[in-house]
Protein backbone atom coordinates (compact mmCIF):
# COMPACT_ATOMS: atom_id res chain seq x y z
CA UNK A 1 0.00 0.00 0.00
CA UNK A 2 3.02 2.35 0.62
CA UNK A 3 4.83 1.49 -2.58
CA UNK A 4 1.04 2.44 -4.36
CA UNK A 5 1.19 5.77 -2.46
CA UNK A 6 4.60 6.90 -3.15
CA UNK A 7 4.87 5.35 -6.67
CA UNK A 8 7.85 3.75 -7.91
CA UNK A 9 10.41 6.61 -6.69
CA UNK A 10 13.46 4.60 -8.75
CA UNK A 11 11.94 4.91 -11.88
CA UNK A 12 10.93 8.40 -11.57
CA UNK A 13 14.86 9.46 -11.47
CA UNK A 14 16.11 10.56 -14.39
CA UNK A 15 17.96 8.20 -16.83
CA UNK A 16 21.64 9.79 -16.18
CA UNK A 17 20.65 8.82 -12.14
CA UNK A 18 19.69 5.66 -12.90
CA UNK A 19 22.30 4.87 -14.84
CA UNK A 20 24.94 6.38 -11.92
CA UNK A 21 23.53 3.68 -9.66
CA UNK A 22 23.44 0.85 -11.84
CA UNK A 23 27.12 1.64 -12.62
CA UNK A 24 27.76 0.84 -8.44
CA UNK A 25 26.23 -3.01 -8.70
CA UNK A 26 27.36 -5.69 -10.85
CA UNK A 27 27.11 -5.55 -13.91
CA UNK A 28 24.80 -9.05 -14.10
CA UNK A 29 22.07 -6.99 -12.20
CA UNK A 30 22.45 -4.28 -13.63
CA UNK A 31 21.71 -6.28 -16.71
CA UNK A 32 18.80 -7.82 -14.76
CA UNK A 33 17.09 -4.71 -14.47
CA UNK A 34 15.68 -5.02 -18.13
CA UNK A 35 12.55 -7.30 -16.89
CA UNK A 36 11.66 -4.53 -14.51
CA UNK A 37 9.56 -2.78 -17.22
CA UNK A 38 9.38 -1.59 -20.85
CA UNK A 39 11.73 1.63 -19.70
CA UNK A 40 14.38 -0.55 -17.96
CA UNK A 41 14.74 -3.10 -21.24
CA UNK A 42 17.25 -1.26 -22.80
CA UNK A 43 18.71 1.22 -19.95
CA UNK A 44 21.63 -0.92 -18.80
CA UNK A 45 22.70 -0.67 -22.72
CA UNK A 46 23.93 3.05 -21.76
CA UNK A 47 25.90 2.43 -18.15
CA UNK A 48 28.74 4.26 -18.51
CA UNK A 49 31.28 1.71 -16.65
CA UNK A 50 31.40 -1.74 -17.46
CA UNK A 51 33.40 -4.28 -14.90
CA UNK A 52 33.82 -7.79 -16.07
CA UNK A 53 35.49 -10.28 -13.99
CA UNK A 54 36.16 -14.13 -14.38
CA UNK A 55 35.54 -14.67 -10.85
CA UNK A 56 32.43 -14.78 -12.29
CA UNK A 57 32.48 -17.52 -14.94
CA UNK A 58 33.30 -21.18 -14.52
CA UNK A 59 35.23 -21.16 -17.80
CA UNK A 60 36.61 -18.40 -20.15
CA UNK A 61 34.67 -19.43 -22.78
CA UNK A 62 31.73 -18.66 -20.77
CA UNK A 63 32.96 -15.01 -19.93
CA UNK A 64 34.12 -14.42 -23.82
CA UNK A 65 30.72 -15.31 -24.52
CA UNK A 66 29.00 -12.97 -22.00
CA UNK A 67 31.35 -10.03 -23.01
CA UNK A 68 30.92 -10.46 -26.86
CA UNK A 69 26.87 -10.61 -25.92
CA UNK A 70 27.84 -7.29 -23.55
CA UNK A 71 29.36 -5.19 -26.30
CA UNK A 72 27.25 -6.19 -29.43
CA UNK A 73 24.13 -5.13 -27.60
CA UNK A 74 25.51 -1.68 -25.76
CA UNK A 75 24.47 1.12 -26.59
CA UNK A 76 26.89 2.65 -28.63
CA UNK A 77 25.08 6.39 -28.72
CA UNK A 78 25.60 6.63 -24.98
CA UNK A 79 29.25 7.58 -23.57
CA UNK A 80 31.53 4.81 -22.63
CA UNK A 81 33.72 6.19 -19.55
CA UNK A 82 35.53 2.99 -18.36
CA UNK A 83 36.04 -1.02 -18.69
CA UNK A 84 37.55 -3.11 -15.83
CA UNK A 85 38.58 -6.73 -16.66
CA UNK A 86 39.66 -8.89 -13.72
CA UNK A 87 41.24 -12.06 -15.46
CA UNK A 88 42.36 -14.91 -13.29
CA UNK A 89 42.49 -18.09 -15.60
CA UNK A 90 44.37 -19.64 -18.32
CA UNK A 91 44.09 -18.54 -21.76
CA UNK A 92 42.27 -14.86 -21.67
CA UNK A 93 44.38 -12.96 -24.79
CA UNK A 94 41.24 -12.59 -26.66
CA UNK A 95 38.95 -11.68 -24.14
CA UNK A 96 41.49 -8.88 -22.92
CA UNK A 97 42.18 -7.79 -27.02
CA UNK A 98 38.59 -7.81 -26.99
CA UNK A 99 38.27 -5.05 -24.51
CA UNK A 100 41.09 -3.32 -25.60
CA UNK A 101 40.17 -3.18 -29.13
CA UNK A 102 36.26 -2.34 -27.66
CA UNK A 103 38.05 0.43 -25.55
CA UNK A 104 39.89 2.17 -28.10
CA UNK A 105 37.57 2.04 -31.00
CA UNK A 106 34.86 3.59 -29.07
CA UNK A 107 36.28 6.80 -26.88
CA UNK A 108 37.01 5.02 -23.78
CA UNK A 109 39.17 7.48 -21.07
CA UNK A 110 39.92 4.90 -18.70
CA UNK A 111 41.09 0.80 -18.57
CA UNK A 112 41.57 -1.01 -15.84
CA UNK A 113 43.43 -4.50 -16.75
CA UNK A 114 43.89 -7.60 -14.58
CA UNK A 115 45.77 -10.71 -15.52
CA UNK A 116 46.67 -12.97 -12.56
CA UNK A 117 48.16 -16.29 -13.99
CA UNK A 118 48.05 -19.53 -12.36
CA UNK A 119 50.99 -22.57 -12.33
CA UNK A 120 50.78 -22.71 -16.11
CA UNK A 121 54.58 -22.01 -17.16
CA UNK A 122 57.44 -23.94 -14.91
CA UNK A 123 60.34 -21.68 -15.75
CA UNK A 124 60.82 -18.03 -16.59
CA UNK A 125 63.73 -17.09 -19.15
CA UNK A 126 63.61 -13.89 -19.91
CA UNK A 127 62.38 -14.12 -22.93
CA UNK A 128 59.48 -16.05 -22.20
CA UNK A 129 56.07 -13.96 -22.82
CA UNK A 130 52.85 -15.28 -21.46
CA UNK A 131 50.26 -12.40 -22.52
CA UNK A 132 50.93 -10.14 -24.79
CA UNK A 133 49.19 -6.94 -25.15
CA UNK A 134 49.60 -4.23 -28.14
CA UNK A 135 48.27 -1.18 -27.74
CA UNK A 136 46.37 0.51 -30.63
CA UNK A 137 45.87 4.45 -31.74
CA UNK A 138 43.68 6.17 -29.63
CA UNK A 139 42.72 9.90 -29.08
CA UNK A 140 40.51 9.26 -25.97
CA UNK A 141 42.12 6.84 -23.65
CA UNK A 142 43.60 9.24 -20.34
CA UNK A 143 44.24 6.35 -18.11
CA UNK A 144 45.59 3.13 -18.45
CA UNK A 145 46.28 0.60 -15.69
CA UNK A 146 48.02 -3.07 -16.23
CA UNK A 147 48.89 -5.67 -14.01
CA UNK A 148 50.21 -8.82 -14.39
CA UNK A 149 52.13 -11.36 -12.64
CA UNK A 150 53.11 -15.20 -12.65
CA UNK A 151 54.38 -16.18 -8.56
CA UNK A 152 55.33 -12.43 -8.41
CA UNK A 153 57.52 -12.54 -12.19
CA UNK A 154 56.48 -10.21 -14.78
CA UNK A 155 55.72 -12.28 -18.03
CA UNK A 156 53.32 -9.94 -19.24
CA UNK A 157 54.63 -7.80 -22.64
CA UNK A 158 53.30 -4.54 -23.33
CA UNK A 159 54.24 -2.55 -26.89
CA UNK A 160 52.53 0.25 -28.79
CA UNK A 161 51.69 -0.02 -32.09
CA UNK A 162 51.19 3.61 -32.54
CA UNK A 163 50.83 7.23 -30.52
CA UNK A 164 48.86 7.43 -27.43
CA UNK A 165 48.23 10.91 -27.12
CA UNK A 166 45.28 11.53 -24.98
CA UNK A 167 47.23 9.06 -22.28
CA UNK A 168 48.14 11.50 -19.22
CA UNK A 169 48.46 8.34 -16.39
CA UNK A 170 49.79 5.10 -16.54
CA UNK A 171 50.06 2.36 -14.10
CA UNK A 172 52.00 -0.78 -14.84
CA UNK A 173 52.35 -3.81 -12.19
CA UNK A 174 54.58 -6.42 -13.61
CA UNK A 175 55.29 -5.66 -17.17
CA UNK A 176 57.88 -6.06 -19.19
CA UNK A 177 58.38 -3.45 -21.57
CA UNK A 178 60.77 -2.56 -24.78
CA UNK A 179 63.55 0.49 -24.47
CA UNK A 180 61.33 3.37 -25.93
CA UNK A 181 58.25 2.61 -25.42
CA UNK A 182 57.11 5.57 -23.25
CA UNK A 183 58.33 7.99 -26.35
CA UNK A 184 54.59 6.46 -27.80
CA UNK A 185 53.03 8.15 -24.98
CA UNK A 186 54.18 11.93 -25.69
CA UNK A 187 51.42 13.75 -23.20
CA UNK A 188 52.31 11.34 -20.11
CA UNK A 189 52.38 13.31 -16.81
CA UNK A 190 51.85 10.22 -14.29
CA UNK A 191 53.66 6.84 -14.35
CA UNK A 192 53.71 4.33 -12.00
CA UNK A 193 55.68 0.97 -12.34
CA UNK A 194 55.91 -2.11 -9.52
CA UNK A 195 58.06 -4.78 -10.30
CA UNK A 196 58.29 -4.20 -14.00
CA UNK A 197 61.41 -4.85 -16.33
CA UNK A 198 63.11 -3.63 -19.45
CA UNK A 199 63.52 -6.03 -22.22
CA UNK A 200 66.87 -7.12 -23.12
CA UNK A 201 68.31 -4.36 -21.08
CA UNK A 202 69.80 -4.39 -17.59
CA UNK A 203 69.07 -0.52 -17.52
CA UNK A 204 65.48 0.86 -16.63
CA UNK A 205 65.48 3.77 -19.01
CA UNK A 206 62.74 6.58 -18.54
CA UNK A 207 62.89 9.26 -21.03
CA UNK A 208 60.13 11.91 -20.89
CA UNK A 209 59.79 15.46 -21.89
CA UNK A 210 56.37 15.95 -19.98
CA UNK A 211 56.01 13.42 -17.15
CA UNK A 212 55.53 15.07 -13.83
CA UNK A 213 54.90 12.54 -11.01
CA UNK A 214 57.24 9.23 -11.01
CA UNK A 215 57.08 6.40 -8.88
CA UNK A 216 59.83 3.54 -9.48
CA UNK A 217 59.05 0.17 -7.02
CA UNK A 218 61.67 -2.45 -8.42
CA UNK A 219 61.21 -4.70 -5.54
CA UNK A 220 63.62 -7.54 -5.92
CA UNK A 221 63.36 -7.25 -9.79
CA UNK A 222 65.79 -4.20 -9.53
CA UNK A 223 67.53 -3.76 -12.69
CA UNK A 224 71.39 -2.78 -12.16
CA UNK A 225 70.40 0.65 -13.30
CA UNK A 226 67.74 3.19 -13.54
CA UNK A 227 68.33 5.69 -15.60
CA UNK A 228 65.55 8.98 -15.74
CA UNK A 229 66.12 11.55 -17.78
CA UNK A 230 62.76 13.93 -17.47
CA UNK A 231 62.93 17.81 -17.45
CA UNK A 232 59.74 18.32 -15.80
CA UNK A 233 59.80 16.05 -13.33
CA UNK A 234 58.34 17.64 -10.04
CA UNK A 235 57.84 14.37 -8.01
CA UNK A 236 60.10 11.04 -7.78
CA UNK A 237 59.24 7.94 -5.56
CA UNK A 238 61.72 5.26 -5.81
CA UNK A 239 61.41 1.77 -3.80
CA UNK A 240 64.32 -0.73 -3.81
CA UNK A 241 66.18 -3.46 -2.14
CA UNK A 242 69.12 -2.58 -4.58
CA UNK A 243 70.27 -0.82 -7.94
CA UNK A 244 71.81 1.96 -9.10
CA UNK A 245 70.46 5.38 -9.92
CA UNK A 246 70.89 8.01 -12.79
CA UNK A 247 68.87 10.61 -12.25
CA UNK A 248 68.31 14.03 -14.76
CA UNK A 249 65.25 16.32 -13.99
CA UNK A 250 66.80 19.75 -12.77
CA UNK A 251 62.90 21.10 -11.86
CA UNK A 252 62.32 18.23 -8.77
CA UNK A 253 61.05 19.36 -5.90
CA UNK A 254 59.91 16.37 -3.98
CA UNK A 255 62.18 13.45 -3.64
CA UNK A 256 60.99 10.02 -2.03
CA UNK A 257 64.08 6.43 -1.59
CA UNK A 258 62.98 3.78 0.25
CA UNK A 259 64.54 0.21 0.83
CA UNK A 260 68.38 -0.78 0.52
CA UNK A 261 70.92 2.30 -0.20
CA UNK A 262 71.82 2.43 -3.90
CA UNK A 263 74.68 1.29 -5.17
CA UNK A 264 75.08 4.68 -7.14
CA UNK A 265 72.98 7.87 -7.11
CA UNK A 266 74.14 10.49 -9.40
CA UNK A 267 72.19 13.46 -10.70
CA UNK A 268 72.91 17.02 -12.40
CA UNK A 269 71.59 18.35 -9.77
CA UNK A 270 68.24 19.12 -7.61
CA UNK A 271 67.97 22.87 -7.57
CA UNK A 272 64.47 22.86 -7.37
CA UNK A 273 64.15 20.64 -4.26
CA UNK A 274 61.99 21.38 -1.64
CA UNK A 275 61.28 18.02 0.12
CA UNK A 276 63.28 14.93 0.38
CA UNK A 277 62.90 11.98 2.64
CA UNK A 278 65.36 9.26 2.45
CA UNK A 279 64.33 5.87 4.43
CA UNK A 280 67.21 3.62 3.74
CA UNK A 281 69.75 1.17 5.06
CA UNK A 282 72.34 -0.88 4.78
CA UNK A 283 73.69 -4.25 5.31
CA UNK A 284 76.13 -3.44 7.79
CA UNK A 285 77.18 -0.70 9.03
CA UNK A 286 80.05 -1.25 10.77
CA UNK A 287 82.40 -1.65 7.51
CA UNK A 288 79.51 -0.80 4.88
CA UNK A 289 81.16 0.19 1.69
CA UNK A 290 77.60 2.53 1.52
CA UNK A 291 78.90 4.86 3.15
CA UNK A 292 80.69 7.37 1.06
CA UNK A 293 77.83 6.76 -1.37
CA UNK A 294 75.58 7.89 1.30
CA UNK A 295 77.00 10.95 1.88
CA UNK A 296 77.28 11.85 -1.72
CA UNK A 297 74.00 11.02 -1.81
CA UNK A 298 73.40 13.97 0.56
CA UNK A 299 75.60 16.18 -1.34
CA UNK A 300 73.16 15.50 -3.89
CA UNK A 301 70.11 17.27 -2.02
CA UNK A 302 71.94 20.29 -1.46
CA UNK A 303 69.25 22.71 -2.04
CA UNK A 304 67.15 20.48 -0.01
CA UNK A 305 64.63 22.94 2.73
CA UNK A 306 62.85 20.18 4.23
CA UNK A 307 64.61 16.66 4.54
CA UNK A 308 63.73 13.31 6.71
CA UNK A 309 65.98 10.51 7.64
CA UNK A 310 65.69 7.09 8.82
CA UNK A 311 67.75 6.04 12.02
CA UNK A 312 70.16 4.05 10.12
CA UNK A 313 71.00 6.65 8.02
CA UNK A 314 71.96 8.50 11.27
CA UNK A 315 73.91 5.30 12.29
CA UNK A 316 75.27 4.73 8.92
CA UNK A 317 76.68 8.67 9.44
CA UNK A 318 77.81 7.31 13.15
CA UNK A 319 80.04 5.16 12.03
CA UNK A 320 81.43 7.01 9.09
CA UNK A 321 82.57 9.86 11.66
CA UNK A 322 86.35 10.01 9.89
CA UNK A 323 84.05 10.25 6.47
CA UNK A 324 82.24 13.14 7.65
CA UNK A 325 84.78 14.84 9.73
CA UNK A 326 86.38 16.20 5.92
CA UNK A 327 83.24 16.90 4.45
CA UNK A 328 81.42 20.33 4.41
CA UNK A 329 77.70 20.47 5.25
CA UNK A 330 76.10 19.32 2.32
CA UNK A 331 72.37 21.63 3.16
CA UNK A 332 72.86 25.33 2.47
CA UNK A 333 68.74 26.17 2.53
CA UNK A 334 67.68 24.07 5.13
CA UNK A 335 64.46 24.64 7.27
CA UNK A 336 63.56 21.62 8.75
CA UNK A 337 65.84 18.09 9.17
CA UNK A 338 63.36 14.99 10.55
CA UNK A 339 65.11 11.25 12.33
CA UNK A 340 62.55 9.19 10.89
CA UNK A 341 61.94 5.74 13.32
CA UNK A 342 64.11 2.71 12.44
CA UNK A 343 62.71 0.47 8.95
CA UNK A 344 63.51 -2.54 10.28
CA UNK A 345 62.41 -2.52 14.04
CA UNK A 346 60.43 -0.73 16.45
CA UNK A 347 62.38 2.46 17.58
CA UNK A 348 62.06 4.07 21.00
CA UNK A 349 61.83 7.60 21.85
CA UNK A 350 65.10 9.09 22.51
CA UNK A 351 67.14 6.78 20.90
CA UNK A 352 68.46 9.09 18.36
CA UNK A 353 69.95 11.54 20.47
CA UNK A 354 72.21 8.34 21.88
CA UNK A 355 73.49 8.08 18.65
CA UNK A 356 73.01 11.55 17.56
CA UNK A 357 77.11 12.43 18.01
CA UNK A 358 78.27 16.06 17.66
CA UNK A 359 80.12 15.22 14.61
CA UNK A 360 76.85 14.02 12.70
CA UNK A 361 74.85 16.71 13.85
CA UNK A 362 77.42 19.03 12.69
CA UNK A 363 77.77 17.44 8.95
CA UNK A 364 73.96 17.05 8.87
CA UNK A 365 73.23 21.54 10.10
CA UNK A 366 76.04 23.29 10.05
CA UNK A 367 75.50 24.77 6.74
CA UNK A 368 72.00 25.93 7.87
CA UNK A 369 72.29 27.02 11.64
CA UNK A 370 68.80 28.19 11.60
CA UNK A 371 67.43 24.63 10.81
CA UNK A 372 65.22 22.99 13.47
CA UNK A 373 65.66 19.09 14.09
CA UNK A 374 62.54 16.78 14.93
CA UNK A 375 62.20 13.27 15.77
CA UNK A 376 59.62 11.72 14.67
CA UNK A 377 58.27 9.21 17.17
CA UNK A 378 56.22 6.97 15.52
CA UNK A 379 56.06 5.90 11.31
CA UNK A 380 53.40 6.78 9.76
Amino acid sequence: MRMDAEGDRLSSLQDDLILKILSFVGLKDAIGTSVLSPRWRYLWTSIPHLNFSSEDFSTMDKLSDYVTRVLSRRNNQAQLSSIDLYLRLKDGHDVAHMIMNYAFSHNVQKVNLTCLFGNIITCIPEENIGFSLSLSSSQTIKHLTFSSSFEYQPIALITSTSELSSLTTMHLDYIRLYDGFFSQCPNLENLTLICCRMMRSKIFRICHPRLSNLTVDHGYLASDTLHVVTPQLRNLTITSIAGSYLISAPELASLLLTGLAPYMFSTDGFHSLEKAQLSLYCLNNLDSPYAPKVISLLQNLHSVKDISLSLEIIELLHWAVELISHQPSPFANLKCLKILPRMKCEWRRGHAELIMSAEVKNFLLNGSPEATLTEVCTRT
